[in-house]
């Protein structure tokens, strides 16, 4: 009993460290410094920022304003044309947040070092929809967010699509799930998919449970921080990381075959069954 107590103790420990292995390629981007490791000295108004737009590209992402446009088009309805009006989201050459200090007027510092990515409707960068693009889709994802001073709470949504423009899922910060928390002003919503995702549009408005094209507009004055981005593959994700395409679940994250071939050999090594024959007494 004791062999084989030891052999499923060293089997536990291979199969935890196995499973931690998958942690290590997370990127984080913190808008403090540059793809290069280069300090960022952000100002603290919108009139001395440029729109943050391809300064990750060395990284392979880039950010995107985006404009939500309605068209009329005919569908056919119970066998009749009907005329419909539908949202159409485009790129916009304007209205794509900047990176400041955070000596400004937000009512909070950044989550972490001094800058945050900020949008305000009373300036340029006041877009109401963006987009994050990965030139190597990534299977995690992960971004704090916190309201400015002069604003309420506001509906939030993210949109996940495949290198094909298909919705993989979408995830509000309505509803904050196992892996979401709260810290220093900062929520942080984060999600995988086992379909790797090539963008992610992000979206506000009034109404909960709509998604980027049909949310009502963010009314009146606003204002939106985000830090610490934070991607990488399906199974570089914490466990419990909410799953866009697994239910929610953890992550299944597969054990190398040197593992598989020790596991194969100490189960061959100690026996599951613990009853052995007892040798033969032969009378004196």
């Amino acid at each position: 009993m004791t062999l084989i107590n030891n052999a499923q103790r060293i089997l536990s420990v291979i199969i935890i460290a196995g499973g931690s292995n998958a942690q290590a390629a997370v990127q984080t981007i913190n808008f403090d410094s540059d793809p290069l490791g280069n300090a960022i000295s952000a100002p603290s108004l919108f009139s001395a920022a440029t729109p943050l737009t391809d300064l990750y590209t060395g990284q392979g992402v880039t950010f995107t304003a985006l404009n939500r446009t309605t068209q009329t088009i005919t569908r056919p309805k119970d066998g009749i044309d009907t005329v419909q009006s539908v949202n159409v989201i485009n790129a916009a050459n304007t209205g794509m947040g900047a990176i400041l200090n955070e000596s400004a007027n937000f009512g909070h510092n950044a989550k972490s070092g001094d800058n945050f990515l900020a949008f305000n409707n009373q300036s340029s960068s006041s877009a109401n929809f963006w987009r994050i693009s990965f030139a190597d889709p990534i299977g995690y994802f992960g971004i704090s967010y916190s309201n400015g001073s002069s604003s309420t709470y506001q509906y939030l949504n993210f949109e996940a699509y495949d290198v094909n423009g298909n919705l993989i899922g979408s995830r509000n910060n309505n509803y904050l799930g196992n892996y979401d928390y709260y810290q220093s002003n900062f929520f942080t919503n984060a999600f995988k998919s086992e379909t790797e995702i090539s963008y992610i549009d992000i979206g506000q408005g009034l109404e909960c449970c709509g998604n980027n094209l049909t949310s009502n507009l963010r009314t009146g004055t606003w204002s939106l921080s985000f830090d610490d981005l934070d991607y990488g593959d399906f199974i570089d994700a914490p466990y419990y990381t909410y799953s866009l395409t697994n239910n929610g679940g953890g992550p299944y994250v597969p054990l190398p075959s040197s593992v598989w071939l020790m596991l194969s050999a100490l189960l061959g090594f100690f026996r599951l069954n613990p009853r052995q024959a007892k040798p033969s007494v032969v009378p004196a």
